[in-house]
């Protein structure tokens, strides 16, 4: 009765664990790795792809860890929103089960000042068709940074973010400006990208840890 009784205690913690370990990321490239251009620089590319990524400017402007004094948050290159206009980076995600909770996390630095960017989290409806009338807003909220350093912004605090089991768009926009601000890195979104134990899991934990104790306690007593 005693083994069983660990063995339960062992399982709560388990489950515990695999909550807050199950990341399931939909976004590809997040950090703007791919494709890696030459350290120290600036690009603004018409023909050049970058994977996962589409945009509402004509180009991409990717900057390399150290150009201009600005060091990317996370690996070698980092994007500005503002490549031509206030644009807008965005990735569509597929295959998020409908009531699966969306996390979220991205850096975001301002470049000429403190600089404002807007995260939009949209369901495309059964059309999986951008700004048609069956979309829906699952998150939207703007963001603002200077130029001191990079700020991490995640989902954790905000209300959950169910998916409706469509299509669901992620875009990050620059709010203001022109050619100049917004920096954006190590940008994350799926299913479980942020999870934080709810106090119910904490307490499962606890009253399983102390289980385990209680038990071996017991078998020693017995013993």
């Amino acid at each position: 009765m005693y083994k069983l009784h660990i063995k339960s205690s062992l399982l709560v913690a388990s489950l515990y664990v695999m909550s807050i370990s199950n990341v399931q990321a939909t976004l590809i490239n997040g950090s703007f790795e791919n494709p890696a251009f030459s350290p120290g620089t600036v690009s603004i590319d018409y023909p050049v792809s970058i994977p996962g990524w589409q945009t509402t400017d004509r180009a991409f402007e990717i900057w390399s860890d150290g150009a201009l004094g600005v060091t990317s948050y996370d690996g070698n290159q980092h994007a500005e929103l503002n490549a031509f206009i206030a644009g807008t980076l965005y990735q569509n995600a597929a295959g998020i089960s409908a009531g699966s909770q969306v996390g979220f996390e991205f850096a975001h630095r301002g470049r000429a000042g403190v600089e404002t960017m807007h995260l939009d989290i949209v369901d495309l409806g059964i059309d999986n068709i951008f700004g048609t009338l069956d979309d829906t807003s699952l998150f939207s909220k703007n963001y603002s940074t200077g130029t001191s350093g990079w700020a991490l912004y995640t989902s954790v605090g905000e209300s959950p973010i169910l998916a409706l089991g469509n299509t669901v768009r992620f875009a990050y926009s620059a709010v203001g400006g022109v050619s100049v601000g917004n920096f954006l890195d190590a940008a994350k979104f799926g299913v479980d990208v942020v999870t934080v134990p709810e106090p119910t899991t904490l307490a499962l934990l606890a009253f399983g840890l102390a289980g385990i104790g209680y038990g071996q306690r017991r078998s020693k007593t017995a013993a």
